[in-house]
């Protein structure tokens, strides 16, 4: 018995490794609903967001044309460049990447925000980029440095909208918190604050040169505001430093008892407090613009010449304005002005109406001109110019049912006219996915949905053939030989459709009384079996019978007999050997029946809620189950006993699958996971994650290689088994280092937040784990450059080899450059002030060779200021900082020359071009 347990003992301490699943594709989703908006690359491209992923679509064909892949969570917001060659994409997890859509490349990554980003927008120029996000802070980035510059803070809930300002350095900025305020990018304080609402602004648009605000809440209005600049805007902002600069002295003067200065300070106290009440800008309510559609303004757009507004609501309708120009004004102003007169004159009034009596109504400058009432409930929308109609405009409406639709909109003199050109829908379902089918040889995907059935390539993701006359389809099957496929509805009905014409073959109203949850094939593949909500198992069988329409032989089903049962059927299973029938029903239980007799031979208890899913081993040993009471339970099938019963979710499982041969089970639930587990020691594996809403099907492949999943955010994931070895003890630790990073920046962010407190200014960087490991990279580059200085054995460190460096120096400044802009910052904050000293020399070095010049000079500058204090008073800095002050200016200087050069060279050339095309043979 000893050796028995050492045995024993022994197998327990072997690791067992497993092969790793990845995920593969993704696809069926044409917009999703959480992103906004859905943007105009140009006049026939444009940008959807598809989860995590961003789809660029040709409204000529109609079709993808390609997709910007990302690990990130899901996409939030869009926004292009000014040129259109830039798509600015900010995900949930509060980052912000800039995309060459062309190429598909992942150019820059800004990471500042803790939560998700909900506005983006360029400068006129873009090389300015504006950030506002739910953890209520906006934050200006630098596109060329590739760094951000600030944060600006001040309002109390979620940034809904930021807008540069073209003629002034102002950000204008709209939140939940019913705010609207304007900041000043010069000195980054907000200058004006508009507190007319008292609801959440959603949204806002600027006109007439800035002069005029639209803005639009959670009511019925849409209220203009009139914007007065003072004339000198730069001298309005030395009043407020004077303002600030005045009433530090008082304070200080206060101080003293003299009672003189105390009536002096109160005289200049009075005179400060009037200075700033003049703020450099003030805002009066215009008046109200009544929406005709209803539900809440979540969007405004305004059209490229600035005469056409479109309000979004949170419906399916689009309400349009047009906005009258001067022209147009007058004779509206002289046709008001001919209507009175002819009034007084019918009532015989001598006197008669002038021009300066008639008032203008707000309707008279922003008519109602039409309203659009989509298929679906709108999203987000965007407008784009048609460069052959100065009148037209292209709108783009994306909607919450996975399809987006772009009409032509055309200016008439009294209205505005609007034709849909495009609508994109088959590349995806309308409703969420309620079942899905593999064919044999893992090339097809069947999906049903509430209306339709689709057929999809899983390599490419195309899809194939569309069924409309489907139905609502609960369950379905591909029958083998890949040409056919059998789907059940919530209805009861049976229906056999040819795969290859999208025709329906076959369909049987009466197959059963209520909705066919679920559908199984004979291991034989001679027929099937179906489990219906009507207490009833049907078992069917294919047949081949002549057709007088054709010339070969169709594929028909027959029914063979029936089984009924005591409580409704929710999901039917054959084991391998088709000797046993296992039924899963509505009162928790799971009946297995012979099944050539259909006698009973286990009734298997212990669920505690119905179980909605069943899969069997291919040694016919063992049976899984998966339940509404979030369990995953493994019987044997030789006495029925309960082996394990694992509280593997959230929320309901979904579906169970044994992977091949093997007894790894594969369990998916509504809690959006999907799970693998090892029914043989008990044990979890693997967790993949990455839908966004409750996997509602899956099904694994013949061979376990292949798992699809199909969800309730209208998406289609392909998981493939690779060759990589997984450790279920190294998972374990790298899942909790990381819960354990997560909450260390968590901390650090709320300890940041109180720290600064209510600061309008702080700084746009937050701390992670990549700016934790970026330092780590730093600190170890230090670390092998100072050490390789001292070697004296000739070998060189093996880094220095890997990264092809010659010399120590060359692979700090190697691992220097491949650090992220964005994150430079913290790195250097992050770094012990022991190393501070070696690397300001080699950063000098780098300045004085001039490589990385830019670079190695925000580096010195960085750690200036940020060790400024310590650095003074340490001796052994002096000399360092004399040999950075007689090298940078002259290299600094240098670099300035060339780029003054090269930007001269670039504008001459950009003129000989105008000329030479100018010229007219």
């Amino acid at each position: 018995w000893k050796k028995r347990e050492k045995k024993g003992k022994k197998r327990e301490m072997v690791i067992r490794n497993y092969l790793r699943y990845e995920g593969d594709t993704r696809y069926g989703v044409i917009s999703s609903a959480e992103g906004k908006p859905a943007v105009f690359l140009d006049e026939n491209t444009v940008a959807t967001p598809a989860l995590e992923d961003v789809n660029i679509w040709n409204l000529k064909t109609r079709e993808l044309t390609s997709r910007l892949y990302s690990e990130k969570e899901y996409v939030t917001i869009l926004c292009v460049a000014p040129r259109g060659d830039r798509l600015a994409v900010g995900y949930q997890s509060g980052e912000i990447q800039v995309w060459d859509y062309a190429t598909g490349e992942s150019m820059i990554v800004f990471s500042g925000h803790r939560s998700p980003v909900t506005s983006l927008c360029f400068n006129t120029t873009g090389t300015l980029l504006a950030s506002g996000s739910q953890d209520t802070d906006i934050i200006v980035w630098d596109i060329v440095n590739e760094s951000g510059l600030y944060r600006l803070r001040g309002h109390k809930g979620p940034v809904h909208q930021v807008l540069f300002c073209t003629e002034r350095n102002l950000l204008v900025s709209c939140s939940k918190d019913g705010l609207v305020k304007f900041w000043d990018l010069d000195t980054q304080h907000c200058v004006h604050t508009l507190v007319g609402h008292r609801e959440a602004v959603t949204d806002f648009v600027l006109l007439e040169d800035e002069t005029k605000l639209i803005t639009g809440s959670t009511d019925e209005e849409l209220r203009v505001w009139v914007i007065e600049y003072n004339k000198d805007f730069s001298e309005a902002k030395m009043v407020l430093n004077v303002v600030e600069e005045g009433m530090n002295g008082i304070e200080e003067s206060d101080e003293n008892n003299d009672v003189k200065e105390g009536e002096e300070n109160a005289e200049k106290r009075a005179k400060l407090s009037d200075l700033a009440a003049r703020s450099p800008i003030t805002t009066t309510l215009y008046g109200s613009i009544i929406k005709k559609g209803q539900g809440r303004t979540l969007s405004l757009r305004v059209s490229k010449g600035s005469d056409m507004l479109i309000c979004h609501n949170s419906s399916k309708e689009i309400d349009l304005f047009r906005i009258r120009t001067q022209e147009e004004l007058v004779k509206r102003k002289a046709r008001i002005l001919k209507g009175k007169r002819k009034k007084l004159k019918e009532k015989g009034d001598e006197e008669t109406a002038t021009a300066e009596a008639i008032e203008m109504k707000l309707t008279d400058f922003f008519p109602h001109s039409g309203r659009i009432v989509c298929s679906g409930v709108v999203t987000s929308i965007d407008i784009h110019a048609i460069e052959k109609d100065e009148n037209s405009h292209k709108l783009l409406v994306a909607m919450n049912n996975n399809a987006f639709e772009v009409f032509i909109l055309t200016r008439k003199q009294k209205e505005i006219e609007s034709t849909r050109s495009t609508f994109v829908s088959q590349q995806g379902h309308r409703k969420p996915i309620r079942s899905l089918s593999l064919s044999s040889d893992s090339s097809l995907v069947l999906t049903t949905s509430n209306s339709s059935a689709k057929l999809w390539n899983r390599i490419n993701g195309q899809c194939i053939l569309t069924m409309d006359g489907a139905g609502y389809g609960v369950s379905c099957l591909i029958v083998p030989g890949n040409r056919h496929a059998l789907i059940g509805t919530k209805t009861g009905e049976l229906k056999l459709y040819d795969l290859t014409s999208g025709e329906c073959l076959d369909c049987i109203d009466d197959a059963h009384e209520q909705s066919i949850w679920s559908i199984a094939l004979q291991p034989d593949r001679q027929g099937f079996v179906t489990g219906s909500a009507d207490k009833s198992v049907k078992f069917w069988q294919f047949e081949l019978i002549e057709s007088e329409e054709s010339l070969g032989k169709v594929l028909t089903i027959e029914h063979v007999k029936t089984l009924q049962m005591t409580d409704e059927v929710t999901s039917v299973c054959f084991t391998y050997d088709q000797q046993l029938l296992c039924i899963a029903l509505l009162d928790n239980t799971v009946k297995v029946v012979y099944n050539d007799t259909l006698k009973p031979f286990l009734s298997l208890y212990g669920h505690k809620l119905p179980v909605v899913c069943m899969a069997v081993s291919k040694d016919n040993t063992l049976l899984a189950t998966g339940s509404a009471d979030k369990n995953v339970k493994i019987w044997g099938l030789d006495f029925g006993d309960c082996h394990k019963s694992f509280r593997a979710h959230q929320d309901t499982v979904t579906s169970v699958a044994f992977a091949g041969s093997t007894h790894f089970v594969f369990s998916t639930s509504k809690d959006r996971t999907i799970k693998q587990w090892d029914a043989d020691s008990f044990r979890l594996i693997q967790t993949l994650e990455g839908h966004q809403q409750g996997i509602s099907c899956a099904e694994l492949s013949d061979k376990g290689d292949v798992l699809i999943t199909g969800s309730h955010d209208k998406s289609i994931r392909t998981w493939l088994r690779t060759k990589e070895m997984l450790n279920v003890e190294e998972e374990l630790a790298v899942q909790r280092e990381q819960e354990y990073e997560d909450e260390q920046t968590e901390q650090e962010g709320r300890e940041y937040r109180a720290k600064t407190g209510d600061d309008e200014v702080a700084a746009p960087t937050k701390r992670s784990s990549e700016t934790l490991k970026a330092a780590e990279r730093l600190i170890e580059a230090m670390d092998v450059a100072l050490a390789e200085e001292e070697n004296t054995s000739g070998a060189p460190n093996p880094l220095l080899l890997a990264f092809r460096a010659s010399s120590p120096s060359h692979f700090l400044e190697i691992v220097l450059i491949k650090l992220r802009s964005s994150e430079i910052e913290q790195s250097l904050m992050l770094l012990p002030f022991k190393y501070v000293h070696p690397l300001l020399s080699y950063l000098c070095q780098f300045v004085k060779e001039e490589r990385s010049v830019e670079r190695s000079c925000r580096c010195i500058f960085f750690l200036m200021k940020l060790h400024h204090n310590q650095i003074s008073s340490t001796a052994s800095f002096l000399v360092l900082v004399e040999r950075l002050r007689a090298t940078i200016p002259q290299v600094l200087q240098k670099q300035k020359d060339i780029i003054g050069y090269n930007s001269a060279t670039v504008r001459f050339v950009q003129r000989q071009i105008k000329e030479h095309s100018s010229m007219k043979l």
